[in-house]
């Protein structure tokens, strides 16, 4: 058996590549002054693994405080970040962005390549049309360079706008409604091996509410399902592809040192295009057809992601989370149809520093869900494999570095191959350095 650096002869240089490129982009942004505490919204830049952590999307417990709700990269909200909405809120129009410089490396075992480094320019602005309604907007601007081969589609480098968030809010009764129409990014499922960050177009609708120290909430989706181009991939006989989703969720905060929140969802696509099937195919789906105008899925997809989350404050500085996540899909056998993920965080605020671990355990079957729509960087379908992650957040400098590393090797080892493409044992370096969002 080769060892890993046999197999993936490229990947030192390419981390010593990464590293100083990174490195220098640091000295730039550690010159850069901030006004204020500034936070990001979780649905980054342009990393689909990147996780949330509270499905909850109401006001966290004010009474409960740790290290990891604290933190930029695992708290939806943030307190920093509600500090600095805090002052702005009363703005008609508000404005936060946030700058990063990154780089990828993605390799498979027989030596498919995918490096990617570049800038991204995110820009989060809100305007309040009437009360209740406001038009938000999530995007990005980006300048990639590097090279990628064909299977990992999307991944390729870009330069353009890319939007996550278009849509209109209405939130009506002080938030206790939540209705959206527009772009919808999927983020929000906190979940990469079910959907990606990608922006979905169409509708949902949310009602949260909060006693005491439980939280309730029940949502839904009608959407669109799209690439990362916002392209649907319908051709011109086939039906407009839809997918649905319902959601029941709660939190309680059991005291001032741990809560313990959970959801479960109902999900289903319909109609998917022969193209989203063909690229399945690639990514470890089971179709028939496999040609790219008329491969066809052999099993539906309808089931459900239940989500469990468990944190502990160990002391005033130390945290700890464990999120456990399961998927289910009833259309598929029962050994070709399931998904798990557990991760583990850790979290300890230093003062002037924040430092969090991250290490995820996960498999995937073949047909959980739709391959074209889940993360690129777990491997898609048809996997088992580890991440380990580690973020650093500058309170002084306003500055995240993060690095992460993914092995994603095959759940099913038999050759899957098409037009000379094939599933095989990956290996993904990802590299960052990133501003925290900051008011205009």
């Amino acid at each position: 058996m080769k060892n890993n650096e046999e197999i993936y002869p490229s990947s030192r240089n390419i981390f010593t590549f990464q590293f100083w490129f990174l490195f220098v982009t640091t000295l730039v942004l550690s010159g850069t002054s901030f006004a204020q505490p500034a936070r990001q919204d979780q649905e980054s830049l342009y990393d689909p693994s990147i996780q949330r952590t509270n499905p909850i999307e109401n006001e966290s417990n004010n009474d409960y405080d740790s290290s990891i709700q604290r933190s930029n990269f695992l708290s939806e909200d943030p307190h920093y970040e509600k500090a600095i909405k805090d002052q702005i809120k009363d703005r008609r129009s508000q404005f936060l962005w946030k700058l990063r410089m990154d780089g990828q490396s993605l390799e498979t075992a027989s030596n498919i390549q995918s490096q990617i480094a570049g800038a991204t320019f995110g820009l989060k602005f809100r305007y309040r049309l009437i009360e209740d309604l406001d038009f938000l907007t999530l995007g990005n601007i980006s300048a990639e360079t590097g090279r990628s081969q064909d299977i990992f589609g999307d991944q390729e480098p870009g330069t353009g706008l890319y939007p996550r968030d278009v849509k209109l809010q209405y939130k009506p009764l002080d938030g206790l409604f939540r209705f959206e129409a527009g772009l919808i990014s999927q983020g929000k499922f906190n979940e990469p091996l079910f959907v990606s960050s990608l922006p979905f177009i169409g509708l949902s609708e949310e009602f949260n509410y909060r006693v005491s120290s439980f939280e309730f909430g029940l949502g839904a989706q009608q959407l669109i399902p799209t690439s990362y181009t916002q392209s649907n991939r319908v051709g011109e006989r086939e039906e407009m592809p839809q997918f649905q989703t319902q959601t029941v969720k709660a939190k309680w905060n059991i005291s001032d040192y741990n809560f313990i929140q959970g959801s479960v969802t109902h999900f289903s696509y319909d109609d998917l295009p022969a193209v989203v099937a063909f690229n399945s195919f690639i990514y470890g789906n089971t179709v028939t057809n496999t040609d790219i105008n008329n491969a066809e899925f052999i099993y539906g997809f309808d089931g459900f992601l239940n989500r469990l989350t468990f944190e502990q404050k160990l002391t005033n500085s130390l945290s700890a989370q464990v999120q456990w996540h399961t998927i289910k899909n009833n259309e598929a056998p029962s050994d070709a149809g399931e998904a798990q993920a557990l991760n583990f965080w850790l979290a300890n605020d230093f003062g002037r520093w924040i430092v969090a671990g991250h290490y995820k355990d996960y498999f995937i079957e073949t047909d959980a869900v739709p391959s074209f729509y889940n993360s690129h960087r777990l491997g898609h379908n048809n996997r088992i494999g580890q991440t380990y992650r580690i973020d650093l957040e500058s309170k002084d400098w306003g500055v995240i570095f993060r690095a992460s590393y993914t092995e994603a090797d095959l759940l099913q080892t038999a050759t899957r191959r098409i037009d000379g493409l094939q599933q095989d044992d990956q290996r993904t370096i990802y590299l960052s350095v990133e501003t925290l969002y900051d008011f205009i």
